[in-house]
């Protein structure tokens, strides 16, 4: 299916597409299509060995971090945020709740679609958020809200979009081919698809948005304005081509998909964004992924793909990157999901604990901090510089604050 007649993404800026077309290689995949291979791998008895995937990019510090106290919540999960006033902000389901004093209180609950979730918050000031929710079938619910007063407002029509631009599709390499993400078994037709994930943001009026499912990130806007700030691409195999995870039956080639979870601003006012990475051939086959990568986008960027002169990979060698915050300390914080990857620890129950390590956001070196974690989904900050982490947020949530070395 080829875009529209006319077809550009709103926001451009001038040289913008000279950008995307300078990174044109044929390279690799989809979000839709996750859960649906499950099903496939199921029949994997091998056990993962990490080992196996070759190397370790992250070294492990000296005194790693201890649990402190735990509060736990009800399933699902996906995010936790900081709000000034030194609570913890939980999306549990789609109510919005406010962890105090080690109390639990319902702030809202966002209208979102029927089946749709919640899947990102960040706190904007004193009662006001932005929440995320995740697309159904064809990008519907796909949507950025501002909560405040009482009030959860839809501001931006993530799903509207994605299904008018499709950009990992249509834009830059347009190296999706949208019949990739047909899944029959988790109701999905085949693309465009929006899954709008973890949110950062930028004013009380402009976010930065994950969006997994669409495998870009973008600017949202309570004017209603959505802007694409990047595509992702997959990532390589051992010939520097995109890595191929099936191919259709007339030959199309669908390839593992980047699947951007999280996005975070650093002190100097660039983008830092960190993959999921979706299922792989390892996967499929008992080898743990070691390819999720953290991107440093430069500020204020519209329109670039990820790698080029404006988005570089800042981390390569993680697994299964589900978060990102920086620290009071002005160091990244990254949490990997489970050392096997999330396909492994979450769909198989076949897990090594996750992580989490503390990144130089200007050379790339990271320690890691924090281990033997149950599937963790979210990190934050509080007022006081304490980190918190959420666990297992599919099953039984626990949402734990961490005393970092």
């Amino acid at each position: 299916m080829q875009p529209p007649a006319g077809h550009r993404i709103r926001g451009v800026r001038a040289g913008g597409q000279k950008k995307l077309e300078a990174t044109m290689m044929h390279r690799p995949h989809p979000f839709a299509v996750l859960l649906g291979v499950a099903a496939l791998a199921a029949g994997c008895d091998q056990p993962l060995n990490p080992a196996e995937a070759g190397g370790d990019a992250v070294a492990v510090a000296a005194g790693l971090s201890v649990r402190g106290e735990t509060h736990p919540v009800s399933p699902a999960v996906f995010d936790i945020a900081a709000a000034p006033d030194g609570s913890i902000l939980v999306v549990e389901n789609t109510t919005v709740r406010a962890l105090r004093g080690g109390v639990y209180t319902s702030i809202i609950t966002v209208p979102t679609e029927p089946g749709a979730t919640t899947n990102g918050i960040a706190a904007i000031g004193a009662g006001a958020y932005f929440v995320t929710s995740g697309g159904l079938d064809k990008a519907e619910g796909a949507g950025l809200w501002r909560v405040s007063q009482g009030r959860a407002r839809l501001v931006a029509d993530i799903g509207a979009f994605e299904r008018m631009h499709d950009p990992d599709a249509w834009a830059g390499p347009g190296w999706k081919d949208r019949r990739c993400e047909e899944d029959p078994a988790q109701g999905f037709t085949e693309g465009p698809q929006s899954n709008p994930y973890h949110v950062t943001a930028l004013s009380g009026s402009r976010a930065l948005v994950a969006d997994a499912a669409g495998n870009t990130v973008l600017l949202a806007s309570t004017t209603g304005a959505v802007d694409l700030v990047a595509v992702l691409t997959p990532p390589l195999d051992d010939e520097d081509e995109y890595m191929v995870l099936f191919s259709l039956p007339d030959g199309t080639d669908c390839y593992v998909q980047p699947v951007p979870t999280a996005v975070a601003v650093g002190p100097e006012g660039d983008y830092y964004v960190g993959e999921l990475t979706g299922v792989t051939p390892g996967d499929l086959m008992g080898v743990a992924p070691t390819l999720s990568r953290v991107w440093r986008i430069d500020g204020g960027s519209l329109n670039v793909v990820c790698p080029s002169d404006d988005c570089r990979e800042l981390v390569s060698g993680l697994t299964s990157v589900v978060d990102l915050a920086f620290g009071p300390d002005g160091m990244l914080y990254v949490a990997e999901m489970d050392a096997n990857g999330w396909f492994a620890g979450a769909i198989l129950g076949m897990r090594a604990g996750g992580r989490v390590s503390r990144c130089d956001p200007t050379t790339g070196a990271c320690d890691v901090v924090a281990e033997d974690l149950t599937l963790p989904g979210a990190i934050t900050f509080d007022r006081r510089g304490d980190a918190w982490i959420l666990e297992n947020g599919t099953v039984a949530p626990m949402v734990r604050r961490l005393e970092l070395p």
